[in-house]
Formats: structure tokens, C-alpha cells, sequence
């Protein structure tokens, strides 16, 4: 019996008889795609350093209902984002109470993706079938997501403040959170969201983001996963961009057993900006993987993309970075470049940058190195009295610290940068 029919069973729950027929139509074709293809295995490139053993060998019930705890909730959003939107989630269900958001300019949808989609028939052309095995989560979060973020920003609006977004999942025993979401940025328009994925127990977090950004428009989109170590986490985002426009994304990956993203991006517009960067820090056994595609459709876009990342006792990491610049996408200008530190004897990382060119006039460069701590800057702070543990912090700090700079919002770069620090004081503790 194929793996993917018991967890089709598990995470049935009753259907929801107020949704509308397109809705559930598509969730019938997203559960019977899976049903066929089941999840990837290491025969898929795009898959063939992950390992999901610990994920497809566990039953996972839909993540159940719950109140939240405001005050577990509150230690989590960061001083640093006091003044922002707050659009708070538990287990996969948009929770009013937490939630607080701004006054917002006339047109723009803050909140729940169901709310949004139950409105909008034009949210089916979110929905479209997925074909081919890669597209498994994707498959699985169309047929059984319960909400997400919707934000929805009208032409030459800006929003003044960021939206922060807190995903929170809660579980004793292993539950599953599908989580569906849009972010779309009129022409002109101007937008800020910081994501938050965080909790406590055995939760898989499966969320699926589709992004557009409209000709002119400019987005920040900055993510921290920081869920338990007894998690999962997987994630795809989707990202157009049109003429003009610039999309400013960040992911720092912290949490979860096993986690990984896939992020794919379009540069549909000429002159389209695509920055695609993150921060990966690992311990123990965790299993954490980067998958990117980035599409140069049109002329003289330009991409940066950095990804930097530390890992520590027998931790795994990947990163898959593929750039693809069609014939069409004369004058690109693509960057990509990944860097790992083990920390470790036995920590692994696996790294295969990609660059795929039809166009002869492209200025193009990718490259991934991985290393060990600089021994001479670590023998340096120490014989200046600094203690073995918070030099080794130190230089971390400052190798993937780096990246973060890339960040064009200063309170979401303060945000990360913090989570960081705690990272680092709770395994590098002062002597």
C-alpha cells in the first residue's frame, strides 16, 4: 500500500459544508493527486539530500483547535515589532483575540486567507492542479489547509508599518497544520510582512505562500522559522514580480527537526529585482534544506541571492540554488553565493549552486564553499581574556550577521538579528 493513503486518512477531517463548490472541488483533485504520486523520494533531483523518513514515518491527526496562550503568545512578538500589524494564527486558524491590526488605507484585506477566498472567486486561480511528484506539499496543503494569511494591497498604497504574522502550533501528540496564504502588492505599491513560525510540541507545519508583486511595486518579506525541536516544518513560496518592481526576501532558519523551503521566483518584468537570501543555524540532529528556483523570464533583472549558514554536532543542511535565465532575459544580472560552516566533526552539508543560461548576453556567477571556524581569529579573542564559548559566538555572529545586513527593513533586520543572539546565548553561553 502506497505511503500517501495513511496520511490521506489521518488528516481527514469533516468537510466544512459552508465552503464554496469550486473550493471543495479542488481539494477532491489536490487529495487525489497525492494519493497517486505520493510524497518525492531521493530518485527526485530536486530532493535527492533530503532526507523525510522521520516525517512520512509519523501519523499525524489535523492539528486541533485551541484557544492560545496570550501570555506564551506575547513573549514570542518581539518589542521590536510592537508598533506593527499583528495577524496571529494557531494551529493553522486565524485567532482574533491575539490579532490586532492597524488602521489600514481604504482597500487593503488584512487577515484570514479563508475569510478572503470564501469572498473571491477569483482565488481559485490559486488552486490550480499541481503536477509532478516535487509538487507533493503542495498537493497536501490544497486539500486540507484550514487558513493562512491574506493581504491584499490596492495600487499606490503604502503601508506605514510592517504586518507581523505568528504562526503558533501546539501539540502533545504528532498534529499537522496546513497553512494557505497570498500576499499581493498592487502596481506602485508599498508593503512590509515579517513571518513567525513558532510553538511548542510534535506539530508539522505545512505552509504554502503565493506572492505577487505588481509592476513599480516594491515587498519586504522576511521569515523566521524558530519552531521546536520536536517539529517539522515545510514551506513553499511562490513569487512573481513584475516590471520595475523589487522583492526583498529573508529567511532565518532556526527550529524544527527536520525543516525545508522551496522558494520560486519569476521575474516576469523587465527590470524586475529579485533578492532571495537567509540564514540556516543548526545543532544536534536537525535536518534543514534550502531549495531555490529563480526565474529571469524578462530583460535586465537582477538577482541576489546569499544564503549563509553554521552547523553544529551531527546537523545536516542543504542548499539546492538554481538560476534559470530564459533567451528572452537578455542584460540579467544574477548573483548567487553560499557559504556553511561546521562547527562539528560530524556535521554534514551538501551544496549544488545551479546556473542554467539560454540568453549570450547575461553577466551571471554562483559559487558555495563550506569550512571550518577561523582557528587564527578564534586564537586571537581568546588570548585577549574573551572566553572559548563566546569567541566561537562571536565569530558566528559576525560570519552570518553578514547576510542579514542584506535585509532592507531596519526593524525586521533588528527582529532577526535578535533571534539570532538568542540562538547563540543559548548554545554559546558567557563563561
Amino acid at each position: 500500500m502506497s505511503i500517501a493513503a495513511p496520511f490521506l486518512d489521518s488528516l481527514a477531517s469533516p468537510r466544512d459544508q459552508t465552503e464554496p463548490a469550486w473550493l471543495s472541488r479542488s481539494r477532491d483533485a489536490a487529495r487525489a493527486h497525492f494519493a497517486e504520486t505520493g510524497f518525492p523520494t531521493r530518485r527526485h533531483e530536486a530532493w535527492r539530500f533530503t532526507e523525510l523518513k522521520s516525517l512520512t514515518g509519523t501519523n499525524f491527526a489535523p492539528a486541533p483547535a485551541l484557544a492560545g496562550d496570550a501570555t506564551v503568545i506575547g513573549e514570542r512578538l518581539c518589542r521590536l515589532l510592537s508598533h506593527a500589524s499583528r495577524v496571529v494564527f494557531v494551529n493553522g486558524r486565524f485567532d482574533a483575540d491575539h490579532s490586532h491590526i492597524c488602521t489600514l488605507p481604504d482597500g487593503v484585506f488584512l487577515g484570514s486567507f479563508a475569510d478572503w477566498a470564501a469572498r473571491n472567486g477569483e482565488a481559485a486561480d490559486l488552486f490550480q492542479r499541481p503536477a509532478g511528484a516535487p509538487d507533493a506539499f503542495r498537493a497536501l496543503n490544497q486539500g486540507f489547509f484550514t487558513d493562512g494569511l491574506a493581504l491584499i494591497v490596492p495600487p499606490g498604497v503604502t503601508l506605514d508599518h510592517p504586518v507581523h504574522v505568528l504562526y503558533w502550533g501546539e501539540a502533545a501528540d504528532p498534529a499537522a497544520a496546513q497553512l494557505k496564504g497570498l500576499i499581493r502588492v498592487g502596481a506602485g505599491a508599498k508593503a512590509t510582512v515579517i513571518e513567525t513560525f513558532t510553538g511548542t510540541g510534535r506539530t508539522w507545519t505545512n505552509a504554502a505562500m503565493s506572492v505577487e508583486v505588481a509592476e513599480t511595486a516594491h515587498l519586504g518579506h522576511y521569515r523566521l522559522q524558530d519552531e521546536a525541536l520536536t517539529a517539522f516544518h515545510t514551506g513553499t513560496l511562490d513569487v512573481t514580480i513584475g516590471t520595475d518592481a523589487a522583492y526583498d526576501g529573508f529567511t532565518l532558519s532556526l527550529g524544527a527537526s527536520m525543516a525545508r523551503q522551496d522558494i520560486n521566483t519569476k521575474l516576469i518584468g523587465d527590470r524586475a529585482f529579485c533578492g532571495v537570501s537567509g540564514v540556516y543555524l543548526l545543532a544536534e540532529r536537525q535536518e534543514s534544506t534550502v531549495a531555490t528556483v529563480i526565474e529571469h523570464i524578462a530583460r535586465d533583472g537582477r538577482t541576489k541571492e546569499v544564503f549563509k549558514g553554521c552547523l553544529a554536532d551531527r546537523s545536516h543542511g542543504v542548499f539546492q540554488g538554481q538560476i534559470k535565465v530564459a533567451q528572452t532575459a537578455q542584460k540579467t544580472d544574477a548573483y548567487q553565493l553560499n557559504k556553511t560552516i561546521l562547527l562539528g566533526d560530524r556535521a554534514v552539508m551538501d551544496a549544488k549552486p545551479e546556473l542554467e543560461i539560454f540568453a549570450d548576453d547575461v553577466k551571471c556567477s554562483h559559487g558555495a564553499t563550506v569550512g571550518d571556524l577561523d582557528e587564527a581569529a578564534e586564537f586571537y579573542l581568546r588570548s585577549r581574556g574573551i572566553a572559548p564559548e563566546q569567541a566561537r559566538a562571536m565569530l558566528i555572529e559576525a560570519f552570518v550577521v553578514d547576510a542579514v545586513e542584506l535585509v532592507g527593513h531596519e526593524q525586521a533586520r533588528d527582529y532577526l538579528t535578535d533571534a539570532i543572539g538568542r540562538w547563540l546565548a543559548l548554545r554559546h553561553p558567557e563563561k
